[in-house]
């Protein structure tokens, strides 16, 4: 059997799944830093030692947002590498699809552990549904066939 000359479905599919994790990624970074205010009162309000301290030193003491987002948005730009390479049947691509999802999977599930926006819940549950989406995919039959080509 022939390794097929069109990118089949799966693989257009997780294409498109990586983008949304991209799309989803941007838009977590930026509410992220909105919202940094708020994502460190709900820190203060679930941590009891420092909750007692002045806001002003307590903060300092905050995990530091803003700079977690960016380096969760590199994670993202190399995962829009890889979607613009899948249909190239780029195996590299593949491969860091199933890195960096995975990772994003992880992150996702680690984030449940902080205190966060109920918006970020959100965006963190659908990453993880698209990372795992984009996993399947790649792992299918028809996509192991259009990467064996």
């Amino acid at each position: 059997m022939s390794a097929p000359t069109t990118t089949p479905p799966a693989v257009r599919n997780a294409a498109l799944a990586v983008w949304a994790i991209l799309a989803l990624v941007v838009l977590r970074a930026v509410l992220t830093v909105v919202f940094s205010d708020d994502l460190v009162d709900a820190w203060l309000e679930s941590n009891d030692t420092w909750k007692a301290f002045p806001r002003d030193i307590a903060e300092d003491k905050a995990p530091a947002y803003a700079p977690i987002a960016i380096g969760v948005l590199v994670v993202g730009l190399v995962l829009a590498l890889a979607a613009v390479n899948l249909p190239k049947r780029a195996k590299w691509a593949r491969v860091l699809v199933y890195v960096f999802a995975s990772l994003s999977l992880l992150g996702a599930v680690v984030s449940f552990l902080a205190p966060s926006l109920i918006v970020l819940v959100a965006i963190n549950v659908l990453v993880a549904l698209l990372s795992i989406a984009a996993i399947v995919l790649l792992s299918t039959g028809e996509a192991n066939r259009f990467f064996a080509g």
